[in-house]
């Protein structure tokens, strides 16, 4: 079943997934995936508790869209950071039950602004969770970065292990981060990491003893991971999170970040996916 229901007012329509297969919903502001699960799951997508639904301002949680720019605008500093996507209403195309169960949804953003290319993000939600971030229409070569800012949910961040990122690069961007294992990484504290460069093939693993389950990501179009959690000072600052529910999560990112240094040109497109699978453990 796909139902449209309106609990934060009008201007802000959820999409709400319940099949044999699993649970979802959408958030049609910001093309933001805010919750999902395979049936008799625990949670694997989470959203702060403490969200604020308010024009202008990204949401807390779920898979925020950072595009077409990831961090700062390449040029013009007063331009949202992380782009438009994920503070823009977008369009619904389809929304489809499939023969073997599983859900498709398809948005779709126009250019917001002049000289922007548009995007479609295909979401199919099923016993795994498949999305893909379509970039068209490109007007002119423009340099590109995206990122899918993915929050899983997980029983303490504190006590996963994330494997797959052992061999590779990263910076750190956490002035107050804490000494912790890196083989495998278990976070600790303040956690602000881009990984690069990181191979599509790749597959990235976050194992959760406490759930019994081990949650895989895997990658396409992407060339880098970020890995981040604000720590409890932080957490404890910001309005739509607040104390003790970074513990909730664990922010991996299928990422294309602007070291990568990729120009699109007129006429060309982007795919960035990411595909989510959940590993039942004894």
């Amino acid at each position: 079943m796909i139902t449209t229901e309106y609990p934060y007012g009008e201007e802000f329509p959820i999409i709400r997934v319940d099949t044999p297969l699993c649970t979802a919903e959408v958030s049609v502001y910001g093309a933001q995936v805010m919750s999902w699960a395979p049936k008799g799951q625990q949670p694997v997508i989470f959203t702060s508790p403490q969200v604020v639904y308010r024009r202008g301002k990204a949401l807390r949680g779920g898979v925020p869209l950072c595009w077409p720019w990831f961090g700062k605008h390449p040029q013009d500093a007063g331009k949202p950071s992380h782009g438009v996507a994920r503070i823009s209403t977008w369009q619904v195309s389809a929304t489809e039950e499939l023969e073997d169960g599983r859900v498709r949804l398809v948005l779709a953003l126009p250019p917001a602004e002049e000289g922007l290319p548009s995007a479609a993000f295909i979401i199919e939600a099923g016993e795994e969770l498949l999305m893909s971030l379509m970039t068209l229409d490109v007007p002119h070569t423009m340099p590109f970065s995206a990122a899918m800012h993915t929050y899983l949910a997980v029983s303490d961040y504190e006590k996963v292990a994330v494997t797959g990122l052992e061999e590779c690069a990263f910076t750190e961007f956490a002035e107050d981060a804490v000494p912790h294992s890196e083989d495998p990484l278990m976070p600790r504290g303040h956690i602000d990491r881009i990984y690069h460069p990181v191979p599509e093939q790749q597959e990235i693993t976050v194992h959760d003893p406490a759930w019994k389950r081990s949650i895989r990501i895997l990658r396409s179009g992407s060339g880098s991971c970020v890995v981040w959690n604000p720590g409890a000072a932080l957490a404890a600052g910001m309005g739509d999170l607040g104390a003790g529910n970074e513990r909730g999560f664990l922010a991996v990112e299928s990422a294309v970040v602007p070291a990568e240094n990729i120009m699109l040109r007129y006429g060309e497109t982007h795919e960035l996916v990411t595909r989510i699978q959940v590993i039942p453990v004894a």
